[in-house]
């Protein structure tokens, strides 16, 4: 009976070790919207780009525009961060941002911004789990199993999804040349989650020559 018991409570946590790892695994970032004026296309014309995080988060910013940064300089193109500015602080009007892209001396600039965050709570109901320890004989096995059939218990999860978008714009003409938005499925807001971000953000600008 104590074999029977710990070989249960095995089986539970093998199942409870399994359901997190899978949850933990959902924590990743994909476009789920992409669009880009084609006649830029093709180029590689990026280059002195402003990047600017529109957030009060002053170290998701920084994690951000730095990450991005750093990823246009893997391409040899030069990439200002909006922090590092005189005046890091960019009011919403055109005499502000112009400012910045002059002190920048940028050519294209990059604005991101969050979209929003959504939080939708899960259940997973509970599932028959078919315990023996006497597997190896199958008279033994199958009344065993036709009488002892258990279930793993139930549990509730979270799933949050936060959406991001990014606009980059030529700072001469003022015109969007590229735009893509993505989802993150439960991110940690670390370095990693904002590298991904940049990741995906800056993959897609190289699949339509901007980059």
């Amino acid at each position: 009976m104590r074999l029977y018991r710990c070989y249960q409570r095995l089986v539970h946590f093998l199942l409870f070790l399994a359901a997190a790892v899978q949850l933990s695994s959902c924590a990743t970032t994909s476009l789920i919207n992409t669009w880009h004026d084609k006649s830029y296309s093709g180029n590689n014309s990026l280059r002195d780009v402003l990047v600017i995080a529109v957030t009060e988060e002053e170290t998701s910013r920084r994690l951000y525009e730095d990450g991005f940064v750093a990823k246009l300089a893997e391409s040899g193109v030069r990439g200002i961060p909006s922090y590092s500015l005189q005046i890091s602080d960019i009011e919403p009007t055109k005499q502000a941002v112009q400012s910045a892209v002059a002190m920048a001396d940028a050519r294209f600039v990059l604005i991101t911004r969050h979209l929003g965050t959504d939080k939708k709570q899960h259940y997973s109901p509970p599932q028959p789990i078919y315990v023996d320890p006497y597997y190896s004989m199958m008279y033994r096995y199958y009344p065993m199993a036709y009488r002892e059939v258990r279930y793993s218990p139930g549990y509730s999860y979270t799933v949050t999804t936060v959406s991001i978008e990014s606009n980059l714009y030529d700072a001469q003409t003022e015109k969007l040349i590229w735009s893509a938005q993505s989802k993150s499925v439960d991110p940690n807001m670390s370095k990693s989650y904002f590298d991904g971000l940049v990741n995906v953000f800056a993959k897609d600008l190289q699949e339509k020559k901007l980059l």
